[in-house]
C-alpha cells in the first residue's frame, strides 16, 4: 500500500510539487512566526540581562507596568491603597533588610531640552536620571573618561548621544551639556513658572553604554534641581511631600527573592526585577505567539483545500485503477490507507522543503537582521535565527497532520467506489 501510494505521488511530479507548495507556504510561516518569536524572546531577555544584573532590584511607588490603569476599570480598592512615599525613612528601612547590600537612590528630571556646546539642535528625549554609580559599575557595561566618580557639575552621555550629535565619543568628552527649561506646553499639562528661564550647565565627564538614551547626573545635584524648578523649601521638604523616582537596591544573591517579597507585602513597594521582567516578556511573547498561530493558521487552511482538490482529482484520474485492486482482494480500508498515506506524503513534501528553505533564509538573513538590531543598541546579540530541532519536529508532524486530515473525504470518497461501475469508468 505504501509503495503504490508513493507512486501516485511521483506519477503526477508537477502536480504533486504545485499541491506540496501550499503545506510550504504554510509551513514557512508557521516555521518564522514560532522560531521568530522564541528567538526575538531570547534577544530581549539576553539584552536585558546583559544590563541587569539579577540581583539588582528597581523599587518604586508606582507599578512600572501601569497595566492596571491601561488594560482594566479601576476599583475603590485600588484608589484606597495609601502611595508610599519613598524618602529617607522608606530608604534607611531597606536598608536594614537582611540580604540588602546598597541602597542608591535615583531622580528623573523631565522637561527640560538637552543641548550640547555649540549644537543648536535639542536631543529628541527630554528626561535626565540621577544615580551615584562609579562610571566602571557593571550598569553602565562600558566606561570612556578620565574620572568615574561623577561630581556635582559633571555628567555621563550614552553612545547614543554622541552618536546623534555627530562627534566621537572622546571629542564629546569635556564638552558642556545644557539643560533648558521647556516653554511650550501642551494639552495635557499646564506651564510650570518655576522652570521657565531655568538653564543648567554640565561637563562631560564620560561615556557609557546603556544601549539606550541616557543622560546621568549626580543625585544631590538633581535634588537641588527638583527643589529649584519645583519651589519647595528644602530638598527636606521635596523628599517629604514627593520622595525619590526610583531606589536601585542591590541584594545578596540567595537573598533577592526574599528581598522582593517583603518590599513588595510588607512594604507596599513596587519592585522590578530580573524575574518580574522576564515573566513580563513571557507573557506577551507567548500571547503574540498564539496570535500569530491563528493568523498563520489560515495559510494551512488554504493549503488543505488544494490538498483535497489534487486527491479527487487523483481518483477519478485512477478509478479504473481502485476497481482492479478491489477487485483482487484490497478492502475498503486498505484503499482508504492508500489514500490517506499519498495526502501525509504530499503534506510531508511540503513540511520537509518549507523547512528547508526558511533555514537557509535564516542563515541569509541573520547577519543584516543582527547588524539592524546592533544598531538599535541590542549590542549583546551575535546571532538572532536558532534552528530548533524540536518545534522542526512539530511543524513536521503538523504538515503530515494537515495533509491527512485533508485527504479524509477523498480517501473515504475512494474507498466507497463499487468496483464494478469502476471497472467500468472511462
Amino acid at each position: 500500500m505504501f509503495k503504490y501510494a508513493v507512486s501516485l505521488i511521483f506519477r503526477r511530479k508537477l502536480r504533486t510539487l504545485l499541491t506540496s507548495l501550499g503545506i510550504t507556504i504554510a509551513v514557512m510561516l508557521m516555521t518564522f512566526i514560532l522560531f521568530g518569536m522564541t528567538d526575538l524572546q531570547r534577544a530581549i531577555l539576553t539584552q536585558f540581562s546583559s544590563v541587569f544584573k539579577p540581583t539588582d532590584l528597581y523599587v518604586s511607588s508606582q507599578d512600572f507596568t501601569m497595566m492596571g490603569g491601561m488594560m482594566s476599570a479601576p476599583t475603590k480598592e485600588e484608589e484606597e491603597k495609601e502611595e508610599v512615599i519613598i524618602n529617607n525613612d522608606i530608604k534607611d528601612e531597606i536598608e536594614d533588610i537582611d540580604g540588602v547590600e546598597n541602597v542608591y537612590p535615583m531622580f528623573m528630571i523631565t522637561g527640560f531640552d538637552v543641548y550640547l556646546e555649540g549644537d543648536d539642535t535639542p536631543y529628541p528625549t527630554n528626561f535626565v536620571q540621577s544615580v551615584n554609580l562609579s562610571g566602571n559599575d557593571e550598569m553602565y557595561r562600558e566606561f570612556q573618561g578620565d574620572n568615574p566618580v561623577l561630581g556635582k557639575e559633571g555628567i555621563f552621555v550614552s553612545k547614543f548621544v554622541s552618536s546623534f550629535f555627530e562627534i566621537s565619543q572622546q571629542d564629546i568628552i569635556g564638552k558642556s551639556i545644557f539643560l533648558k527649561s521647556v516653554p511650550q506646553t501642551s494639552f495635557v499639562s499646564g506651564a510650570n513658572r518655576n522652570v521657565l528661564g531655568k538653564e543648567y550647565e554640565f561637563k562631560v565627564q564620560g561615556v557609557v553604554d546603556t544601549s539606550s538614551d541616557a543622560f546621568w547626573i549626580n543625585t544631590q545635584k538633581a535634588l537641588d534641581i527638583l527643589v529649584d524648578t519645583g519651589g519647595f523649601v528644602d530638598e527636606d521638604e521635596y523628599l517629604d511631600l514627593i520622595g525619590y523616582s526610583q531606589l536601585l537596591v542591590t541584594t545578596q544573591e540567595e537573598k533577592t527573592l526574599d528581598v522582593e517579597e517583603y518590599m513588595t507585602g510588607e512594604m507596599g513597594l513596587n519592585v522590578i526585577s530580573s524575574k518580574t521582567v522576564v515573566e513580563f516578556i513571557s507573557t506577551l511573547t507567548s500571547g503574540l505567539t498564539i496570535a500569530l498561530i491563528v493568523f498563520g493558521s489560515i495559510s494551512a487552511l488554504v493549503a488543505s483545500i488544494g490538498i483535497i482538490n489534487t486527491m479527487i482529482m487523483s481518483i477519478y484520474e485512477q478509478t479504473r485503477e481502485i476497481g482492479i485492486i478491489k477487485a483482487i482482494g484490497a478492502s475498503n480500508t486498505q484503499v482508504l490507507l492508500i489514500f490517506l498515506i499519498q495526502a501525509g506524503l504530499i503534506g510531508l513534501i511540503g513540511g520537509i522543503l518549507g523547512l528547508a528553505i526558511s533555514y537557509a533564509l535564516m542563515q541569509i538573513t541573520d547577519p543584516f537582521l543582527v547588524e539592524v538590531l546592533q544598531e538599535q543598541g541590542f549590542n549583546a546579540i551575535e546571532k538572532f535565527f536558532y534552528f530548533q530541532q524540536l518545534n522542526a519536529i512539530y511543524i513536521t508532524l503538523g504538515s503530515i497532520l494537515v495533509g491527512i486530515v485533508a485527504g479524509v473525504y477523498p480517501s473515504m470518497k475512494a474507498a466507497k467506489l463499487d468496483p464494478v461501475k469502476a471497472l467500468r469508468y472511462e
